[in-house]
Protein backbone atom coordinates (compact mmCIF):
# COMPACT_ATOMS: atom_id res chain seq x y z
CA UNK A 1 0.00 0.00 0.00
CA UNK A 2 2.88 2.29 0.75
CA UNK A 3 5.22 1.67 -2.03
CA UNK A 4 2.02 2.68 -3.94
CA UNK A 5 1.82 5.75 -2.68
CA UNK A 6 5.36 6.66 -3.21
CA UNK A 7 4.97 5.51 -6.71
CA UNK A 8 2.44 8.19 -6.92
CA UNK A 9 4.27 10.98 -5.51
CA UNK A 10 7.43 10.15 -7.12
CA UNK A 11 4.98 10.72 -10.79
CA UNK A 12 3.80 13.56 -9.08
CA UNK A 13 6.84 15.14 -8.79
CA UNK A 14 8.14 14.73 -11.74
CA UNK A 15 5.19 16.23 -13.58
CA UNK A 16 6.18 19.44 -12.10
CA UNK A 17 8.82 20.97 -14.72
CA UNK A 18 11.34 22.97 -11.98
CA UNK A 19 11.83 18.88 -10.45
CA UNK A 20 12.37 17.67 -13.39
CA UNK A 21 15.13 19.94 -15.29
CA UNK A 22 16.83 19.16 -11.34
CA UNK A 23 16.44 15.42 -11.68
CA UNK A 24 18.41 15.90 -15.41
CA UNK A 25 21.01 18.01 -14.41
CA UNK A 26 21.64 15.79 -10.93
CA UNK A 27 22.10 12.78 -13.74
CA UNK A 28 24.58 14.88 -15.77
CA UNK A 29 26.43 15.54 -13.13
CA UNK A 30 26.50 12.08 -11.95
CA UNK A 31 27.70 11.18 -15.34
CA UNK A 32 30.61 13.61 -15.57
CA UNK A 33 31.67 12.91 -12.32
CA UNK A 34 31.92 9.17 -13.37
CA UNK A 35 33.74 10.06 -16.23
CA UNK A 36 36.02 12.05 -14.30
CA UNK A 37 37.15 9.30 -11.77
CA UNK A 38 38.26 7.14 -14.44
CA UNK A 39 41.33 9.55 -15.43
CA UNK A 40 44.25 9.44 -14.08
CA UNK A 41 45.34 13.13 -13.01
CA UNK A 42 48.70 11.95 -11.01
CA UNK A 43 52.13 13.27 -12.26
CA UNK A 44 52.72 11.11 -15.34
CA UNK A 45 56.35 9.68 -14.38
CA UNK A 46 59.09 7.13 -16.52
CA UNK A 47 59.24 4.08 -14.83
CA UNK A 48 61.26 4.32 -11.39
CA UNK A 49 64.77 3.47 -11.82
CA UNK A 50 66.12 0.38 -10.08
CA UNK A 51 69.13 2.30 -8.36
CA UNK A 52 68.29 1.06 -4.56
CA UNK A 53 67.68 -2.76 -6.16
CA UNK A 54 70.69 -2.50 -8.02
CA UNK A 55 72.82 -0.83 -5.41
CA UNK A 56 71.37 -3.84 -3.21
CA UNK A 57 72.57 -6.25 -5.54
CA UNK A 58 75.76 -4.89 -5.95
CA UNK A 59 76.21 -4.82 -2.19
CA UNK A 60 75.26 -8.47 -2.09
CA UNK A 61 77.78 -9.20 -4.28
CA UNK A 62 80.50 -7.07 -2.68
CA UNK A 63 79.87 -8.59 0.70
CA UNK A 64 80.15 -12.09 -0.87
CA UNK A 65 83.37 -11.30 -2.43
CA UNK A 66 84.38 -10.00 0.56
CA UNK A 67 84.05 -13.24 3.05
CA UNK A 68 85.34 -15.55 0.05
CA UNK A 69 88.39 -13.60 0.69
CA UNK A 70 89.16 -13.95 3.94
CA UNK A 71 88.44 -17.73 3.64
CA UNK A 72 90.66 -17.79 0.91
CA UNK A 73 93.33 -15.67 2.93
CA UNK A 74 92.86 -17.98 5.64
CA UNK A 75 93.65 -20.80 3.38
CA UNK A 76 97.03 -19.87 1.76
CA UNK A 77 98.12 -16.89 4.02
CA UNK A 78 98.21 -14.58 1.56
CA UNK A 79 97.16 -10.73 1.99
CA UNK A 80 95.28 -9.82 -0.20
CA UNK A 81 93.66 -12.58 -2.91
CA UNK A 82 91.85 -11.71 -5.85
CA UNK A 83 88.11 -12.98 -5.68
CA UNK A 84 85.22 -11.81 -7.83
CA UNK A 85 81.96 -13.44 -7.73
CA UNK A 86 79.17 -12.73 -10.71
CA UNK A 87 75.53 -12.61 -10.28
CA UNK A 88 73.16 -14.57 -12.84
CA UNK A 89 70.40 -11.96 -12.04
CA UNK A 90 69.22 -9.33 -10.04
CA UNK A 91 66.93 -12.18 -7.29
CA UNK A 92 63.01 -11.55 -7.20
CA UNK A 93 61.21 -9.45 -4.50
CA UNK A 94 57.57 -11.11 -3.26
CA UNK A 95 54.85 -8.50 -2.42
CA UNK A 96 52.33 -8.14 -0.44
CA UNK A 97 48.80 -8.11 -2.34
CA UNK A 98 45.51 -7.07 -1.52
CA UNK A 99 42.68 -9.73 -3.17
CA UNK A 100 39.11 -8.97 -3.61
CA UNK A 101 36.82 -12.29 -4.85
CA UNK A 102 33.45 -11.23 -5.73
CA UNK A 103 30.73 -14.03 -7.19
CA UNK A 104 27.82 -13.24 -8.84
CA UNK A 105 24.39 -14.44 -6.90
CA UNK A 106 23.17 -17.49 -8.38
CA UNK A 107 26.54 -19.77 -8.04
CA UNK A 108 27.66 -20.44 -11.08
CA UNK A 109 31.03 -19.41 -12.74
CA UNK A 110 31.16 -15.48 -13.39
CA UNK A 111 33.16 -14.76 -10.64
CA UNK A 112 35.65 -12.07 -10.90
CA UNK A 113 39.27 -11.77 -9.36
CA UNK A 114 40.92 -8.39 -8.02
CA UNK A 115 44.71 -7.99 -6.90
CA UNK A 116 46.57 -4.89 -5.96
CA UNK A 117 49.96 -4.59 -4.37
CA UNK A 118 50.13 -3.16 -0.57
CA UNK A 119 51.39 0.10 -0.67
CA UNK A 120 53.34 2.28 1.94
CA UNK A 121 53.86 5.33 1.73
CA UNK A 122 56.77 7.09 3.71
CA UNK A 123 56.72 10.79 5.27
CA UNK A 124 58.28 12.54 2.22
CA UNK A 125 55.02 10.96 0.00
CA UNK A 126 57.26 8.16 -1.83
CA UNK A 127 55.17 5.23 -2.59
CA UNK A 128 56.80 1.63 -2.51
CA UNK A 129 55.28 -1.50 -2.61
CA UNK A 130 55.31 -4.12 0.67
CA UNK A 131 57.79 -6.64 0.33
CA UNK A 132 56.56 -9.89 1.91
CA UNK A 133 60.14 -12.26 0.58
CA UNK A 134 63.36 -10.84 -0.86
CA UNK A 135 64.83 -13.92 -2.97
CA UNK A 136 68.64 -13.44 -3.44
CA UNK A 137 70.15 -13.08 -6.71
CA UNK A 138 71.62 -16.53 -8.30
CA UNK A 139 75.31 -16.45 -8.08
CA UNK A 140 76.88 -17.74 -11.79
CA UNK A 141 80.19 -18.03 -11.00
CA UNK A 142 83.64 -17.32 -9.11
CA UNK A 143 86.99 -16.33 -9.99
CA UNK A 144 89.84 -17.15 -7.18
CA UNK A 145 93.38 -15.23 -8.15
CA UNK A 146 95.39 -16.50 -5.79
CA UNK A 147 99.68 -16.84 -5.88
CA UNK A 148 99.67 -20.16 -3.65
CA UNK A 149 97.20 -21.70 -6.59
CA UNK A 150 99.37 -23.70 -8.52
CA UNK A 151 100.12 -26.11 -5.60
CA UNK A 152 96.94 -28.81 -6.84
CA UNK A 153 96.09 -29.57 -2.92
CA UNK A 154 95.66 -25.81 -2.51
CA UNK A 155 93.97 -25.65 -5.61
CA UNK A 156 91.59 -28.01 -4.35
CA UNK A 157 90.77 -26.60 -0.84
CA UNK A 158 90.13 -23.32 -2.73
CA UNK A 159 87.64 -24.99 -5.03
CA UNK A 160 86.17 -26.67 -2.23
CA UNK A 161 85.48 -23.63 -0.06
CA UNK A 162 83.79 -21.36 -2.91
CA UNK A 163 81.34 -24.32 -3.91
CA UNK A 164 80.26 -24.98 0.02
CA UNK A 165 80.25 -21.25 0.86
CA UNK A 166 78.14 -20.10 -2.40
CA UNK A 167 76.59 -23.38 -2.82
CA UNK A 168 77.65 -23.71 -6.28
CA UNK A 169 79.15 -26.41 -8.08
CA UNK A 170 82.87 -26.32 -8.97
CA UNK A 171 82.30 -25.95 -12.11
CA UNK A 172 81.09 -22.64 -11.62
CA UNK A 173 84.23 -21.91 -9.58
CA UNK A 174 87.39 -20.90 -11.36
CA UNK A 175 90.81 -21.19 -9.58
CA UNK A 176 93.61 -19.58 -11.14
CA UNK A 177 97.29 -18.58 -9.96
CA UNK A 178 98.10 -15.05 -10.28
CA UNK A 179 101.00 -12.97 -9.08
Amino acid sequence: MELKKAGEWIQAALKKENTLRLVVVLGICGIALLALSSFDFSKEEGPEPRTEEAASDTAYAQALEQDLARIVSAITGERDPAVMVTLENNGRHVYAADQRESTQPGGEGGGEKESAHVVLEDREGAQRPLTVTQVQPKIQGVVIVSARAQDPATREKLVNAAKTVLGIPSSRVCVTSGG
